[in-house]
């Protein structure tokens, strides 16, 4: 695993972390966890992505975020003992996470303080992504936010988060793009149109296909 959130550690406190995080694989399309289950375990990625879908009031599923290696997610579990999942995890292609159950995190805080240095810093990656996605949402007009939310995606599918090797095939719908851009789905297929015109992407059904990743991140800017 690459550093992602245990890089702040020190190479042996990271090493007793992850001694202790047991290792799971899933299939596409399995569920990691449903949203209201019992919160009492967090993930790390290894390798493969996560979508993380919500319910609304109307009965729709939307998805939140997508989220690749390096990344955690269920980190409420290590906060309350009575936490339930506010969310479901759904793996969008195979995916290895290493997990550590609350109880297990509560046994090694004891004997190794450091560790409380990787919760601070999952918690602070969430209120940094939160920070950023509400100042996009208050000054980035709305095309620009679907551009950026697809560019931020299809890095996760590129070997380094730097290749422009084309094609890269993102599993979002324009109802997903829509939703984690904050805007309506016209608004959505309105930008995504207008991409596909340009050559940047082609539209397919369940998912977009990006033609030219860096004609798309320079859109985003």
């Amino acid at each position: 695993m690459e550093p992602g959130l245990l890089g702040q550690l020190s190479d042996d406190d990271a090493r007793i972390l992850l001694s202790r995080m047991v290792h799971r694989s899933f299939r596409r399309g399995e569920t990691l966890f449903h949203e209201g289950d019992p919160g009492d375990t967090i993930h790390v990625i290894e390798t493969g992505h996560v979508a993380i879908r919500s319910s609304t009031p109307d009965g729709d599923v939307v998805t939140l975020a997508v989220l690749g290696p390096t990344t955690s997610f269920g980190e409420q579990a290590l906060l309350s003992t009575d936490a339930t999942r506010t969310a479901s995890a759904v793996a969008l292609d195979a995916v290895e996470t290493r997990s550590m159950h609350r109880t297990e995190f509560e046994r090694l805080r004891a004997t190794t303080p450091a560790v409380e240095r990787f919760l601070v810093q999952v918690l602070a990656a969430d209120v940094r992504r939160l920070s950023a996605q509400l100042l996009e949402a208050l000054y980035v007009p709305a095309d620009k936010r679907v551009i950026r939310r697809l560019a931020a995606v299809a890095d996760l599918y590129t070997a380094d988060g730097t290749s422009d090797r084309p094609p890269v095939e993102v599993p979002l719908k324009q109802d997903d793009l829509a939703f984690m851009a904050g805007t309506t789905r016209p608004t959505a297929n309105r930008a995504l149109k207008q991409l596909e015109a340009g050559g940047v992407i082609a539209l397919a059904r369940g998912h977009v296909v990006v033609l030219d990743l860096s004609a798309l991140r320079r859109l985003g800017r």
